[in-house]
Formats: structure tokens, C-alpha cells, sequence
């Protein structure tokens, strides 16, 4: 699978783990990024989420989360039509950040956006996306199920 991770997921690790959703996303995206390492999931890197991450005020955090870039098979540059995109997606109720991040999956023809954001997930839900988006638990389990 092509997959779009966004920062949500790549920070959860350094999220308090004491809630047990924390946790469990936390183990699952773990999980998700060892079929990255292992090569059966391809991960996608853009222009957003370097943007996003140089902004992270824990420079350890930031440059850890940098380092996934060097393993993305494909990265996402910003374009004319991809502003265009996030444009149409912030007029529809799509946070700017969050629809550039959306834009930039469609853009690279990901199979699945990966967040954990459940205002995202719930939004995109009713939109008409060109990519699936999923919290990273749900598409675990799809993994399990399907292989």
C-alpha cells in the first residue's frame, strides 16, 4: 500500500501514553512503520509535512520525525494544482493544514492517508477524495484481516 502518514501519527509516540487509545495508536503506528522499514507498505513524504515539522518546538522530536523522509519512495513538491486542490478542500470544511496534507495524498496517489484525527477522519468521510482516510488502528486491522 501507498500510504500518506501525517504528523498526527508520527508524534503520537512522544504523546502521553497513560490514555490507552494513546497506546494502542501509539503500538499500531509502530507496527505500520516496521512494514515501511520492511518494504510491504510504501510511505509517502510531501512538502507539508516538512513545512509542519520544521515548526515542532522539540527539536529531538523533529529531527527524529525528519529522518522518515530518507525512507519515503515518493516526495511531494507543492504545485500550482495542488494548492489549487487544498484550496477546494479548505472551502469544504477541511482545516488549510490538513487539506494541503489531504491534497498532497491525493496528489501522490496514495491508497490510504493515515491521521489521528478524528475531525479529519470524519470530515473526509463525506467528501469526495481520491484517497481513503483512515486512523491508523482501523487500517491495522484491515491488515490483519487481508494481509
Amino acid at each position: 500500500m501507498r500510504l500518506y502518514i501525517d504528523l498526527s501519527c508520527f508524534n503520537r509516540p512522544f504523546d502521553n501514553q497513560h490514555q490507552e487509545r494513546i497506546r494502542q495508536e501509539t503500538e499500531t503506528i509502530f507496527e505500520i512503520l516496521n512494514r515501511v522499514v520492511e518494504g510491504k507498505d510504501n510511505l509517502i513524504w510531501s512538502w507539508v509535512l516538512t513545512f509542519e515539522n520544521s515548526r515542532h518546538p522539540r527539536p529531538d522530536r523533529r529531527d527524529e520525525i525528519q529522518l522518515w523522509q530518507s525512507r519515503a519512495d515518493s516526495v511531494i513538491a507543492i504545485s500550482p494544482t495542488l494548492d489549487e486542490r487544498a484550496r477546494e478542500l479548505s472551502k469544504q470544511g477541511i482545516p488549510a493544514l490538513d487539506a494541503a496534507h489531504v491534497a498532497s495524498a491525493e496528489a501522490a496517489r496514495a491508497d490510504v492517508f493515515l491521521t489521528c484525527d478524528d475531525q479529519i477522519v470524519r470530515r473526509a468521510k463525506r467528501l469526495e477524495l481520491t484517497v481513503r482516510v483512515m486512523n491508523p488502528m482501523e487500517y491495522w486491522k484491515e491488515v490483519l484481516l487481508h494481509g
